[in-house]
């Protein structure tokens, strides 16, 4: 399409619009088109300056240049502040008015070429054939491409409509709260803080911290105290003066924070053991009372053995020292290393030597919770209570035919007994425990001699012996086999379980002893060449008569100790002599309890030649017997019988200490 001369009055038509919709070169970027101009059309090329290098953009415009009056209309303007027509353009009406090409829609943008001189003729371009349909618009394309958003899942599009966001900022916090609460219980259960020193603030934490931190300092300085002091050996001259040796600090001493209890001595009888025919062997009895202040589930008589304190304080109020606990400490090391894989101790006759080792460690509080000997207790216990359960009748013992049958669970029973009481103050499970001590404590129950007895009503027999012979009972007595199940049955009273013919028991076995008083005032046979006299077993007697007897029986007691005294000033203690442990054991616990100037007079004798007796190793050498049922060659045997008497100044309360008239009458 050509456009039409200016001269002829008609406005040019424009160019139709091409396919891209580009704006003409050089026009200004935001100017709107000239007026009257068609929409959708592009726009026309601005003019250049003459001699403007072809294809570089026209220089900026602050405005649309305006064409001079009478300017044909379609002529590019001349430049501003020019009034004259260009040299380089033809006058007007001189010839035809030169077309714009429109633009092309893949080639450059074509340029108006300027006329060289008025003489040549301006080309004509044709234009392109438009792309655009008739009566439609060109629109062009958005500068900037927008991708239409992805629809959301449906389960998103839900969480959102039910307020997920929210509920999720909640469960969040609400984590955090419980995460933070969790912490702070845990660190204050299971994280304690170290304590590194001795708290006195009188609060129960303060005093555990306290009591704990005291036995790991003992501890470390064992080994610095058995070398820096060595055991000495002193004895008072005068027969009225304290036992006084010489006093190591407290806090060196190895003291641990729990005890075990002692309730009996023993000694094996009978050719220096448990025999197995005759009427030879048998084990003592043991002796009881003690308190400690703090364990109020403890009976009154038994508390002192588990507060390190308080044992302290009993050792020095009762004649003891320091050293005697240094003592214990050695001892119970040096059975620690004794113990079978079984867990029981010794060679033969295991259940009673076993229970005679827990008497030991009871005897300091040494439960099955305690950091130092505790597994060693537990196994020991195990043992016991498996060793009954494989018997019909619930003995502790593998001799159930035997001489051995009726000590070893007399023994054993006591043991158990001492630990359920004890088992209160500890976190331990037992289990069985109960059951075959209950069961061991019915067994002695069931055989105790009766009316047909005569004289040895109340007393025992070798009675496993009897059973596997098909008789529970016999008319034969024995103080020595007495001795160990009246301890039992003490045990049994400490518990507070309720066992049928308990107290019946007791009352019968307190009547028996009564009657074996001599007019000498002893206890057992009188001449002493027979095996069962009055010089071996008053001991056992009056400690049963104390231990289970009323307020009345203070005479009969007396009587029996005004006849060991006089003994043993006519025959004093002697390790190379007269060491027959068995009646050492029972001595020391009647003398014990009896107090008074009485226990003043014995434990002179006693206290140096036990303690001279122990070897570096902790054991106990063994001394020269002058009788052979006394004797205590066994060294599990003889370590026990040794280790016991060495608690008895705490381990039970004096009778004369009690509040009650006796043990049993609470």
């Amino acid at each position: 399409m050509s456009a039409s001369n200016p001269a002829s009055g008609q406005v040019p038509v424009p160019p139709p619009p091409v396919s891209t919709g580009q704006v003409p070169a050089g026009w200004p970027p935001g100017y709107p088109p000239p007026a009257g101009w068609p929409q959708g059309y592009p726009l026309p090329a601005m003019a250049v300056p003459p001699g403007w290098p072809p294809g570089y953009p026209p220089p900026a415009h602050a405005f649309p240049p305006q064409p001079p009056p009478g300017w044909p209309e379609g002529y590019p303007y001349p430049p501003t502040g020019t009034g004259s027509v260009p040299v380089m353009l033809p006058p007007p009406g001189s010839g035809p008015v030169p077309v714009l090409p429109p633009p092309s829609v893949s080639g450059p943008t074509p340029t108006m070429a300027a006329a060289a001189s008025a003489s040549r003729p301006v080309q004509v371009v044709t234009a392109a054939e438009p792309l655009l349909g008739e009566g439609e618009i060109f629109h062009p394309p958005a500068a900037t491409y927008i991708e239409e958003a992805k629809p959301p899942h449906p389960f998103v599009k839900l969480w959102r409509q039910m307020g997920g966001s929210s509920l999720t900022l909640s469960v969040a916090i609400h984590a955090a709260i419980l995460v933070i609460a969790l912490y702070v219980v845990v660190s204050e259960r299971y994280f304690e803080k170290e304590v590194d020193f001795l708290p006195g603030g009188g609060t129960a934490q303060g005093a555990a911290a306290s009591a704990e931190m005291k036995h790991q300092v003992q501890q470390k300085k064992r080994t610095s105290l058995n070398k820096a002091m060595p055991m000495k050996k002193i004895v008072s001259n005068s027969m009225t003066s304290e036992v006084t040796l010489p006093e190591a600090p407290p806090d060196l001493l190895d003291v641990p924070d729990v005890s075990s209890m002692l309730g009996g001595g023993g000694g094996l009888m009978g050719s220096g053991g448990f025999g197995k025919a005759g009427s030879g062997g048998g084990f003592g009895t043991g002796m009881g009372i003690g308190g400690a202040a703090g364990f109020v589930s403890l009976p009154p008589s038994m508390r002192s053995r588990c507060s390190s304190a308080e044992r302290l304080q009993k050792l020095a109020q009762n004649g003891g020292t320091s050293e005697c606990e240094r003592a214990v400490s050695q001892s119970l090391e040096w059975l620690k290393n004794k113990q079978n894989p079984d867990g029981s101790w010794g060679r033969s006759n295991k259940a009673a030597y076993t229970g005679m080792v827990l008497l030991c460690y009871l005897g300091r509080c040494e439960t099955p919770d305690s950091p130092f000997y505790g597994d060693n207790v537990m196994k020991g216990i195990l043992y016991l209570i498996e060793l009954a359960q494989k018997n019909p009748h619930g003995a502790f013992t593998e001799d159930f035919a035997g001489n051995a049958g009726a000590y070893e669970h007399g023994i054993a029973t006591y043991a158990l007994g001492e630990m359920y009481t004890l088992a209160r103050l500890g976190s331990k499970s037992l289990p069985g425990m109960r059951e075959a001590f209950e069961k061991g404590v019915e067994l002695i129950i069931k055989c105790q001699n009766g009316k047909d007895a005569g004289r040895a009503e109340g007393s025992w027999d070798y009675y496993t012996k009897n059973l596997a012979a098909g008789n529970a009972t016999s008319k034969r007595e024995d103080l020595s086999v007495a001795g160990w199940q009246y301890q039992a049955l003490k045990a049994a009273k400490n518990t507070g379980l309720k066992i049928n013919g308990l107290n019946s028991a007791i009352d019968k076995c307190v009547a028996y002893i009564e009657r074996l008083q001599t007019k000498d005032g002893g206890i057992g046979k009188e001449k002493r060449d027979e095996h069962y006299n009055q010089y071996s077993l008053t001991g056992a007697g009056v400690l049963g008569l104390q231990t289970l007897g009323k307020a009345n029986k203070k005479s009969t007691i007396n009587k029996g100790i005004k006849f060991l005294r006089d003994f043993l000033t006519a025959e004093p203690l002697d390790w190379n002599k007269n060491c027959n442990l068995y009646c050492w054991y029972y001595y020391t616990q009647a003398f014990f309890q009896q107090g008074g100037d009485d226990w003043k007079f014995y434990n002179e004798q006693l206290l140096p030649q036990i303690l001279s007796a122990q070897q570096p190793d902790g054991s106990f050498k063994p001394g020269r017997a002058n009788w052979p049922a006394g004797d205590a060659r066994d060294e599990i045997y003889r370590q026990a019988l040794c280790t016991l008497q060495l608690e008895v100044y705490y381990r039970y309360l004096k009778v004369a200490d009690r509040d009650e008239e006796s043990f049993f009458d609470r």
